[in-house]
């Protein structure tokens, strides 16, 4: 084993590292955000919030977890051998016929909804379109992204999302220069930038090559999947729901004020990044069960003080917060603190789900994802949704039911794994 002073020093040398690099990635698409909160008109940024709702949607419903399966057969292919480059050839082939087909229904039913809440059919049929672009290009990013960090590629992998969300800084601010503050070109902006990080990627992460029938890894990866689909389809819709809600029952000011709170959010959002970019890599290395749960814990319990200190900084310095969001959005600090408190909610859940899903502990995924379903639905009925603080505190309050889930499937998985683990 190594010594423990020689681990410290890996261990700091890589959060540095992270720090370092996805901390400026992050706050640069922030940057970007708040700039278009405090210079683009409330009205735009509503079709701006809008149109990043169903980005959002539209990429789970195009991943449906498949990239994450990566991790899982990489890890099973190093202990027994298996051919590596067919899985990943499987993931990309099914990740593209989800985006041809999503792409049908996001173009059809996006547009009807946006001009549904007074937005113009040409703004809506450009919104749309950077979309479907952005979507496209997010697929060849996410996943050779993930190849250079599963070779130990982390500062290739850095400089291309810093380079993306650095471009997407560059436009925004472009885009306040030339005054041309409109809602779809900030979506158009997000696509590029995204582009710009697929391009640099696919430079250093070259797809394994194949050597086995890529038709029989589809069918494993598609097994693989196939208790957490119906989880994953509900899932896909829980990033936009809040926007959603706000579009449904609210006006376009609350959409506006769900999507500028929601900025706020991402701060806490810059340690998601974590389980993807560091921890489940270095799990996925780990074939010791002892060695694993210990570092699972380690790494929960980084994630969970840095959700707390971030809700502490929001209720002593609410004023600091909201000073990003400019004028039009200040006084909102009852709202701060739910959108606070479920982002650390959120980031928690995201560690748990993402080791059930590296461990094939999927079995009892249906029963998570009803208990959610049964306790949204009474929320729905007896929260005030015409409100942003309702809909925020529908937000929280289900982000708690669905980490519960999560840890319960954790806690069952490390001590009873045949109960939760599926076959693929």
């Amino acid at each position: 084993m190594e010594p423990v002073p020689s681990r410290l020093r890996n261990w700091v040398k890589i959060l540095s590292a992270y720090f370092t690099a996805q901390t400026l990635t992050q706050l640069a698409g922030i940057a970007a955000g708040l700039l278009f909160i405090n210079f683009m008109p409330v009205r735009d940024f509503a079709l701006y919030t809008l149109a990043s709702s169903v980005i959002t949607f539209f990429t789970f419903a195009s991943d449906l977890g498949s990239t994450t399966s990566l991790v899982h057969f990489f890890h099973r292919s190093a202990r027994e051998g298996e051919d590596f480059g067919s899985y990943v050839a499987a993931v990309l082939s099914l990740r593209r016929w989800a985006f041809l087909l999503g792409s049908l229904a996001v173009l059809a039913v996006f547009p009807r909804i946006a001009m549904e809440r007074g937005f113009g059919a040409v703004e809506t049929a450009l919104a749309a379109a950077a979309v479907a672009v952005g979507v496209w290009f997010q697929i060849g990013a996410s996943i050779r992204v993930l190849l250079l960090r599963l070779a130990d590629r982390y500062g290739l992998s850095y400089r291309a999302e810093l380079a993306g969300a650095a471009f997407r800084l560059l436009a925004a601010g472009a885009m306040i220069a030339a005054g041309l503050l409109y809602g779809w070109l900030g979506v158009a902006a997000a696509a590029a930038g995204t582009a710009v990080t697929a391009w640099l990627a696919r430079q250093g992460a070259a797809v394994p090559e194949s050597k086995t029938d890529a038709a029989e890894s589809r069918r494993r990866v598609l097994r693989y999947l196939l208790p957490t689909l119906p989880s994953a389809l509900y899932f896909a819709v829980q990033g936009p729901l809040v926007v959603w809600l706000a579009a449904t029952f609210g006006s376009a000011r609350n959409i506006a004020e769900v999507g500028a709170l929601g900025r706020l959010g991402l701060v806490v959002g810059i340690f998601s990044g974590l389980t993807g970019v560091v921890f489940l890599p270095r799990l996925a290395r780990i074939t010791d069960d002892r060695l694993y749960r210990a570092r699972y814990f380690q790494f929960g319990a980084l994630l969970a003080t840095v959700a707390l200190g971030m809700l502490a900084a929001a209720a002593l310095f609410p004023g600091l917060f909201l000073l990003l969001l400019g004028e039009s959005y200040s006084g909102l600090h009852r709202e701060l603190l739910l959108v606070v408190a479920a982002a650390g909610l959120t980031l928690l859940d995201g560690y748990a789900v993402a080791v059930n899903l590296a461990r094939s502990w999927t079995r009892w995924q249906g029963g998570a994802v009803l208990s959610l379903a049964l306790s949204q639905a009474a929320l729905a009925a007896l929260l005030p949704l015409s409100t942003t603080s309702g809909v925020l505190l529908f937000n929280l309050l289900s982000s708690g039911v669905a980490l519960a889930g999560q840890l319960a499937i954790n806690a069952a998985g490390f001590l009873r794994p045949r109960w939760v683990q599926w076959a693929s």
